[in-house]
Order: C-alpha cells, then sequence, then structure tokens
C-alpha cells in the first residue's frame, strides 16, 4: 500500500526544519504576550483592579496580533504541505562587490527545485524593488545578481543573514501571504482620562 504523502523520515527532513523556524517567533510572541499581561497581575496571577482597563486593553491588543500570525501561520503550513511539495531554498546572487570578495546577498524562496526557487525569485516584484534599492544612485545599470550555485541549497539559512521573500509569493487565492516572524511589540494607543 502506498501512502499519499511521506511518512516521517521520508523525503520529509526539510519539513522538521521549516515547522522549527516557524515556531520559534510564535514561542517569542507567546512568551511577550505572557508578560505584557503580567505585568497587570499581582504576585497570585489575579488582575491587578485599578489596572484592569489596561489588562483588558493588552488582551485585546495581544489577541490581534496573534489573530494575525495565526492567519499568516495557516497560510505558511498551506505551503508546506501543497502539491507539488514546495519548500524553502536559499538562493545566494552574487553583489555588485563579489570581484573584491564581498560575499553573496542570500534570499530565502520557496518552490519545488532550485531552478523552480531561482525562477520563483526572478518574478517576484519585491526582488525588483530591492534590486533597485540597492543600485548606486545615478546607476541606470540594472544589477541582475547572477546566481551562485556552490551557496544555493534547500533550507533555511541561519536568522538574520538572509532576506526571507517568501511572505510576497502568492498565496493560495493569489494574495500576498504576510510573514510570520517574531512580531514587533504592538503599538500602544494614547488613552484619554477615564
Amino acid at each position: 500500500m502506498t501512502h499519499p504523502h511521506p511518512t516521517h523520515g521520508q523525503h520529509t527532513p526539510h519539513l522538521f526544519n521549516e515547522i522549527r523556524s516557524l515556531l520559534a517567533p510564535l514561542r517569542e510572541m507567546r512568551q511577550r504576550h505572557q508578560d505584557e499581561l503580567d505585568a497587570h497581575r499581582d504576585q497570585d496571577g489575579e488582575v491587578i483592579t485599578d489596572q484592569y482597563a489596561e489588562y483588558e486593553d493588552t488582551r485585546r491588543d495581544t489577541a490581534i496580533e496573534a489573530s494575525d500570525t495565526l492567519d499568516a501561520l495557516v497560510q505558511q503550513l498551506e505551503r508546506l504541505v501543497a502539491d507539488p511539495p514546495q519548500r524553502a531554498f536559499t538562493l545566494a546572487l552574487q553583489s555588485p562587490g563579489h570581484a573584491a570578495g564581498e560575499r553573496p546577498w542570500l534570499f530565502v524562496v520557496n518552490g519545488t527545485t532550485l531552478d523552480n526557487a531561482y525562477q520563483q525569485l526572478s518574478r517576484l516584484p519585491a526582488f525588483h524593488a530591492w534590486l533597485n534599492d540597492v543600485r548606486t544612485p545615478g546607476d541606470r545599470n540594472a544589477i541582475e545578481g547572477e546566481l551562485v550555485a556552490h551557496a544555493s541549497h534547500p533550507g533555511i539559512p541561519a536568522p538574520g543573514s538572509y532576506n526571507d521573500l517568501r511572505p510576497h509569493q502568492s498565496a493560495p487565492g493569489g494574495a500576498p501571504a504576510p510573514a510570520v516572524r517574531a512580531p514587533r511589540p504592538a503599538a500602544r494607543r494614547p488613552r484619554g482620562p477615564r
């Protein structure tokens, strides 16, 4: 009997890495939310009476952020189990200073193969906007960023060392998917007198 999807250990190690990369910012968000709520609780975990309004505002703000993050997470998980299966690829592209020894630029996009990931990257408006942003002012020549095949690979490098363009790839339905990453603290609204 054949299984429609690979079982553990069968062509799926990348899924575990991808899921771990999705979990890390979610754990950070959960801890941050807990800390924000705990600021309005006493040692017994009860809400401090004169901070109840602030506690409720914090609950609402953290719930909205969690809901938005959940939507993005669902979209990224759907992409992981798409047919054909997609996974993250790190693409290394030559930077303008490669002749002087500068390291390549690293981008992460989803694709079915390395070639498919490179095609996906080259079609992304966000990638072309980024290239325009790094172009030297007054230089009308486009920076193409030739693929450095030996430095490109399936998977994701260490956080912060690459440009993650996966959120800019089309989600199911054609809308750009929001990123799942360590969220910034929610902006607090100024409060008027109560």
